[in-house]
């Protein structure tokens, strides 16, 4: 009595190499992609920024905006509240094991390449907005919060959170 193997796909390993082959050197990239303002406004938030006090921004602060800066006031300083490298390292374990799934079906053809890329992406974007949205610390200062009305550091009409993309290379 003899055993026969039967293979249901003979393309089977020939597939596999093919879209693992598809997938090498391809880079997902997730964050803020814009240049313009939202690019800096989410870099400031990410890394911080000193902005040094001029005398035109003290009376522009003071005459528009009902700020009286101290005189001792030379810099304001925005700290730093990572969004993009906290929100990412926060649901790492999560999206690793994610990835390593997706990737099996794209491996063995039972998701596309692209989508495979474009689930991922989706899933951690979405990750980084809800992280952004609920970041809480470094608080905003008592000016920042009478001018945004609100004290979400991260959150003003939303269009920073609403800009984090993901990109597939």
């Amino acid at each position: 009595m003899g055993v026969k193997i039967r293979r249901r796909n003979p393309d089977l390993l020939k597939d596999i190499v093919k879209n693992a082959k598809s997938i090498d050197g391809r880079t997902l990239r997730v964050g803020v992609m814009e240049d313009g303002e939202l690019g800096m406004i989410a870099h400031v938030h990410e890394y911080g920024c000193d902005i040094r006090v001029t005398d035109k921004m003290r009376a522009y602060l003071s005459a528009a905006k009902g700020i009286h800066l101290k005189k001792s006031t030379t810099v304001i300083r925005i700290p730093e509240r990572s969004f993009i490298r906290a929100g990412f390292n926060e649901h790492e374990a999560g999206w690793r094991q994610k990835a390593s799934e997706l990737i099996n079906e794209a491996v063995t053809g039972n998701v596309p390449v692209d989508t495979m890329f474009d689930m991922l992406g989706l899933e951690l974007a979405g990750k980084i907005q809800e992280f952004a949205r609920d970041l809480k610390s470094p608080p905003n200062s008592s000016a920042t919060k009478m001018l945004k009305g609100s004290g979400n550091p991260l959150v003003d009409t939303g269009r920073m959170i609403g800009a984090i993309k993901h990109e597939v290379d």
